[in-house]
């Protein structure tokens, strides 16, 4: 019995980290701001699978009929072991079969951006954006959804505000948090193409997100959600030896 309350003691501790995480992005995430999201989700959550992909936006995610797109300008993704592929080309992940397969606890989507070239674009990706929140939330996990920076270059800066209000609309009725990563950035005077941020600068952009997410109820929430279910099967392990005389 003592060896029992010993490893339900042990299990109790370790389920305060979110036991599965995935957090996926763009061309940001690729760069000093995903790497700062990712050291912070590696702190709070035992597995974590880490994938960005430039140029992407929700329905490169979630592409139907399995017609990934291939970026030719950069891929990072970073497994559970912390092993990193790091590659210029390469086809872009399903978001679906991700999720499906990693069973997250806590879901983070870092997509926006590329979504503003134009007012059509930003309503035409609306039905991409709502299949990911959905998809997050019939797996059962707490969501995060970080939104674009502020930017320098038309048409991505004129339509930044309208891109966020969308997003912001669909995921938060979808019941994600929203992270306005516009009010925690101001695009650096002197970047070259009014969109990307240098290192210093997303490195500043991902501790600032950093610290929005964890004033949030979503990464408490997912630490919770194997510890009913783990402490449960232990106590019934113990009732079955107590009744079989073992002492």
């Amino acid at each position: 019995m003592k060896n029992v309350i010993a490893l339900l003691i042990l299990i109790s501790g370790s389920t305060s980290l979110a036991f599965n995480t995935v957090f996926v992005g763009d061309s940001h995430s690729y760069g000093k701001f995903g790497e700062e999201v990712d050291k912070y989700l590696r702190s709070v959550s035992t597995n974590v699978t880490s994938v960005a992909s430039c140029g992407s936006s929700p329905s490169t995610w979630m592409a139907e009929g399995g017609k990934y797109k291939t970026t030719n300008c950069g891929y990072w993704r970073k497994d559970i072991k912390g092993q990193e592929k790091r590659v210029k080309s390469q086809a872009i992940d399903s978001f679906p079969n991700d999720v499906k397969l990693l069973h997250p606890d806590l879901t983070v989507i870092a997509l926006g951006t590329n979504i503003l070239a134009s007012p059509t674009n930003i309503k035409s990706e609306l039905k991409s954006i709502q299949a990911m929140v959905d998809t997050v939330k019939k797996s059962n996990s707490e969501c995060i959804w970080i939104g674009p920076p502020s930017l320098g270059k038309d048409p991505f800066k004129k339509n930044l505000s309208q891109g966020i209000a969308e997003i912001k609309s669909v995921v938060e009725k979808g019941g994600c948090a929203y992270v306005d990563s516009a009010k925690l950035t101001q695009y650096p005077s002197g970047n070259a193409d009014g969109i990307h941020y240098g290192p210093k600068d997303s490195s500043a952009w991902g501790q600032s997100v950093v610290k929005e997410i964890k004033e949030l109820p979503q990464v408490a929430r997912a630490r919770t959600k194997d510890e009913a279910p783990m402490t449960e099967k232990m106590n019934k392990g113990a009732s079955a030896s107590d009744s079989s005389g073992a002492r």
